[in-house]
């Protein structure tokens, strides 16, 4: 996997001329192409995104937030994630000698390109991981089909 200037493209790695080209074109033949698409926000969770043969998958860390508040969308092309990560310490103790977790509201955004069915796109979280899994669609080149000639 690679990640070139936010894009993700599971598979060998494509030499500067062939990515470039892919992209113009959509992406690579066979693959997917995640493109991450989020603003600067407070908390930025970490992610790894992967695809098998039968679906790619986008794996978040979520630790501390709760499922309720986390939402997962799918906006055109794109699969969104947001939510938000609550402070955990009681509301009247401000004498830290040490805050490095980040808490605050987080969205990612990726731009899904290539043979997917965003139409059946599901979420599951367990253990703090979020897991979006977005089924693939088989390619239709190669496939052999008749074309009917009709008269005007």
């Amino acid at each position: 996997m690679t990640r070139r200037h936010g894009r993700v493209t599971a598979g060998r790695v494509p030499a500067a001329r062939e990515t470039e080209a892919g992209a113009a074109r959509g992406g690579i033949p066979g693959h997917v192409t995640l493109l991450d698409l989020s603003d600067e926000t407070a908390c930025k969770p970490l992610s790894d995104v992967t695809e098998g043969d039968d679906a790619v998958r986008i794996r978040l860390e979520l630790p501390g937030v709760p499922r309720e508040s986390v939402q997962v969308w799918v906006r055109g092309d794109c699969i969104e994630v947001a939510g938000e990560k609550a402070p955990d310490f009681p509301p009247g103790e401000a004498s830290f000698l040490c805050l490095e977790r980040i808490f605050g509201k987080f969205r990612r955004v990726f731009e899904v390109v290539g043979s997917v069915n965003l139409g059946q796109v599901s979420a599951r979280m367990r253990d703090g991981i979020l897991v979006v899994i977005i089924p693939k669609i088989p390619e239709r080149r190669g496939r052999e089909r008749r074309v009917p000639v009709t008269g005007e």
